[in-house]
């Protein structure tokens, strides 16, 4: 088998390559974003994570990424044999780590991973993703913020409040985030991470209030809000849209041709956020299910 485990050292610079050229030409099976994946490999080291390549001397043709029981692979060929082969090497850690089930998300116009990924006997589900989008052809409006509240980029002294800011917007009672200062000192060390495209909303008083992430990847001109978080005591003030259209301008400043988000259809709070800030769905992905017992 010609798959390995991921070497951060060795293979992180080839595997975004892979993701940037696949986004670039909009090919089917591009689901990531270079931005997307580096925030995803913060966790890199913990239990029933995983990350697998395929190396071509020093490039990478194929990667594929699970996450307890999620799975995406991608790949730089068309037809799916690299990905199946990516698959059956994640089914088998899976089954090491006596993970029930896996999910594999497929682009719904990639036609021949779907018909390889059902022989294979996943089945489908009604679990789904979508990509929002917004091209950037004419400058975005100016964002509008609640009197005394105002926008400033992340610089590096911020960095135990922010990680304080991000724990309280993803926290929930019965799961607490896992974000912590190693965790952010890992995001901003990644390639394409820039303090100046981490927007902060600051309240009167000077309380981080509300934040994200873009991610610029200038071969597909494109940028991904990943993640966006609003502090709970500062939500219902139109924070995040605000932060929303602070992204739009700087990344038409940059010549992006495009913002993006992924979602999932569990959260219909986050769709309704970025449809009202002029984001629309571009492409959805269905998840199949196979059972590993």
């Amino acid at each position: 088998m010609r798959v390995r485990a991921f070497d951060r050292e060795r293979d992180l610079a080839a595997v975004l390559g892979l993701v940037s050229r696949s986004r670039a030409r909009r090919d089917p099976g591009a689901i990531f974003h270079p931005g997307g994946l580096e925030w995803w490999l913060r966790r890199l080291g913990r239990a029933g994570f995983d990350v697998a390549v395929i190396p071509r001397g020093s490039d990478v043709v194929g990667f594929a990424l699970r996450d307890g029981s999620d799975v995406i692979a991608q790949s730089d060929a068309t037809d799916a044999a690299d990905r199946l082969e990516l698959l059956a090497w994640i089914e088998s850690r899976a089954r090491e780590t006596n993970e029930p089930e896996l999910f594999v998300s497929v682009a719904e116009d990639d036609a021949q991973f779907r018909r390889a990924v059902l022989a294979r006997g996943y089945e489908a589900t009604d679990r789904y993703g979508y990509e929002l989008v917004r091209d950037l052809a004419a400058q975005p409006a100016n964002p509008t913020l609640p009197p005394g509240f105002v926008l400033r980029s992340l610089s590096p002294e911020l960095g135990d409040l922010y990680v304080e800011l991000h724990r309280a917007a993803w926290s929930r009672p019965t799961a607490p985030s896992t974000y912590d200062r190693r965790q952010h000192d890992l995001v901003t060390a990644m390639p394409d991470f820039r303090y100046d495209l981490v927007p902060i909303v600051e309240s009167p008083n000077g309380v981080l209030a509300a934040y994200c992430i873009a991610w610029w990847d200038p071969r597909s001109a494109s940028v991904e809000i990943e993640p966006l978080g609003t502090h709970p005591d500062f939500r219902r003030k139109g924070l995040a849209t605000a932060i929303v259209h602070e992204v739009l301008l700087r990344s038409f400043a940059l010549g992006a041709r495009y913002v993006l988000v992924w979602g999932t259809s569990g959260n219909p709070e986050a769709k309704a956020l970025y449809l009202g800030a002029g984001l629309g769905t571009r492409r959805v992905l269905r998840d199949y299910r196979l059972a590993l017992d």
